[in-house]
């Protein structure tokens, strides 16, 4: 019987990452089964570790799904492979993008034990889809700015810049969130950011209407006030306590340096570094993995605490916030 499990330990692994990565609408068994050309029943059999899957069978489901085989199995040595989804100089990879974090986002939620740990630079992209204004200005800015898609390139903002789809897109993956477990570690600057981008913006006639740029920022600080509402209550779903969407909120006085987010779910772990602003490298090496997990836990300590009964430090963290973007509001009015 050890001799059996010892001999799928491995495969064991790849399944559990396989059904990490797979849509939640797609039926894996007749996805495999269609892939690898066999039976349901066998498809099954390979699924629950009683048949082994051939190298061949491996490279096959590998390909299809994009996985990383290296960044599952190899766990030692000073190398890490990474996924990414190339998003320059398109719409389309831009909708991919989006698809993409609003799959791995059901997948956590639907799973019960799945928790994310966000360390933030900037604000972290599932709050920056709070309402449709806010949405429709970062997802303007990053395709002109950041992207370079070429549609964008001669355009102001307005409120019609974004297609719907793209909306809707940004809507679902902010309600997702909502429903995921998570600890997020910000800074002072972490609003900073989105701040100035809106101000260069104003400042550089990349709105139409002056009104615009106020009506961004409006809604930056209601998103601050929410995130307030989920601190004080530590839970992202409603007043009350909620297992399914606790949220703890830290303040760091040191530099992050780069947004990261840390996973564990079913026995898995998986790291997102952020790079070129927008996108993020991938991985799922056990190794790498814990090293970030440790950075991560080690930021914790030396942060403060300011979800739950940490009224007094949430107050001036938030005030803080809100102060910076009425300064802005008022420069902008009277510029």
């Amino acid at each position: 019987m050890a001799s059996k499990k010892s001999a799928f330990e491995m495969q064991d692994v790849f399944i559990k990452h396989l059904k990490q990565v797979v849509p939640a609408n797609v039926s894996l068994v007749d996805d495999i089964a269609d892939l690898l050309n066999i039976s349901n029943d066998s498809a099954y059999r390979r699924l629950r570790n009683e048949t082994e899957l051939s190298l061949d069978e491996t490279y096959k489901i590998c390909k299809h799904y994009k996985i990383s085989a290296d960044s599952i199995f190899s766990n030692k040595g000073d190398s890490v492979t990474c996924n990414y989804i190339k998003l320059t100089d398109s719409a389309e990879n831009f909708e991919s993008y989006l698809n993409s974090l609003l799959t791995q986002l059901t997948r956590l939620q639907k799973a019960e034990d799945a928790k994310i740990i966000y360390a933030a630079e900037e604000i972290p992209i599932f709050h920056s889809f709070f309402s449709k204004e806010l949405a429709a200005f970062k997802m303007f800015y990053w395709q002109r700015s950041v992207l370079n898609v070429p549609e964008y390139q001669s355009k102001k903002f307005d409120w019609d810049s974004i297609p719907e789809k793209q909306l809707k897109l940004a809507n679902d993956i902010h309600q997702t969130y909502l429903q995921v477990p998570s600890t997020e570690i910000w800074t002072d600057e972490t609003i900073q950011t989105t701040i100035k981008q809106i101000e260069y913006y104003f400042e550089s006639g990349a709105f139409k209407e002056k009104e615009d740029a106020i009506i961004v920022l409006q809604e930056l600080k209601k998103m601050m006030q929410a995130i307030n509402g989920y601190a004080e209550n530590e839970t992202k779903n409603d007043s009350k306590k909620s297992s399914t969407s606790t949220f703890s909120l830290y303040n760091s006085d040191l530099v992050i340096g780069t947004n990261c987010i840390h996973i564990t779910v079913q026995g898995l772990v998986y790291s997102y570094i952020s790079f070129n602003t927008l996108n993020s490298l991938t991985t799922g090496n056990q190794q790498f993995c814990e090293e970030i997990e440790h950075w991560t836990k080690n930021l914790i300590k030396k942060s403060t605490l300011i979800s739950g009964i940490a009224e007094k430090q949430r107050f001036q963290f938030f005030s803080k916030a809100y102060k910076a973007i009425d300064a802005c509001i008022e420069r902008i009015k009277n510029y």
